[in-house]
């Protein structure tokens, strides 16, 4: 659960996968921590602590295209990152093993439609940063997933509506380019109603807590 100190002692951040995690991580300034070096440096109130957060829905879609549509087109090529932990929560859902071929892994990947992702996330969020719910941020939690203490916001930001000026004036960062985004797009697949639905749902938590309720 990425969790970001500046470097000067100024402010803290917190955002998830498939929010800004790679777009703050090519920020010099911002050093990343575990939960335990987070609390000790934001206990009490002492430093701006920015929440970023972006809608579940739009997550999912980044997630799912990122990781099982173009990270398949790598498979066999020196740029594949390899399988990882997102991958390996769905291989038994796809009748996958470990000692399967690459090959394999990569065609039941591309097989799965995001509906079928969607359907499956109520037994997958929990075991991967690119799918938990961003509620769990707002809480430290230096043992598994228990809640230890709140992480105390100071400020919330939705990733659809940053100011540009203000991320840089208030928190030296630079959300002009962002880093590893998805390409868009309105393939139906995607934005069909139910399939949407049901990923509110799933994530109606973040959804009501920070205004992404339809």
């Amino acid at each position: 659960m990425p969790r970001f100190l500046d470097s000067a002692g100024r402010f803290a951040i917190s955002t998830n996968m498939k929010v800004m995690y790679s777009t703050l991580m090519a920020h010099e300034h911002l050093v990343e921590v575990d939960e335990w070096r987070f609390f000790r440096a934001t206990r009490g109130g002492r430093r701006p602590h920015l929440f970023l957060t972006r809608d579940p829905h739009a997550r999912a879609v980044s997630a799912f295209k990122d990781k099982f549509r173009r990270q398949m087109d790598l498979v066999g090529t020196p740029e594949f990152w390899g399988w990882q932990r997102i991958h390996r929560v769905h291989f038994r859902h796809l009748g996958l093993r470990e000692g399967d071929s690459d090959e394999r892994k990569r065609e039941a990947f591309l097989q799965m439609s995001f509906s079928h992702f969607v359907d499956l996330l109520p037994r997958t969020l929990i075991w991967d940063g690119h799918l938990r719910p961003q509620y769990l941020l707002g809480s430290i939690r230096l043992k598994r997933l228990l809640p230890v203490a709140s992480a105390r916001v100071t400020h919330h930001r939705r990733m659809e509506a940053l100011d540009p000026d203000e991320m840089k004036r208030d928190w030296d960062l630079d959300v002009g380019q962002r880093r590893n985004a998805t390409p868009r797009g309105r393939d139906p697949e995607y934005f069909d109603a139910a399939v949407t639905e049901c990923v509110q749902q799933v994530y109606r938590t973040d959804c009501m807590r920070f205004g992404y309720a339809s």
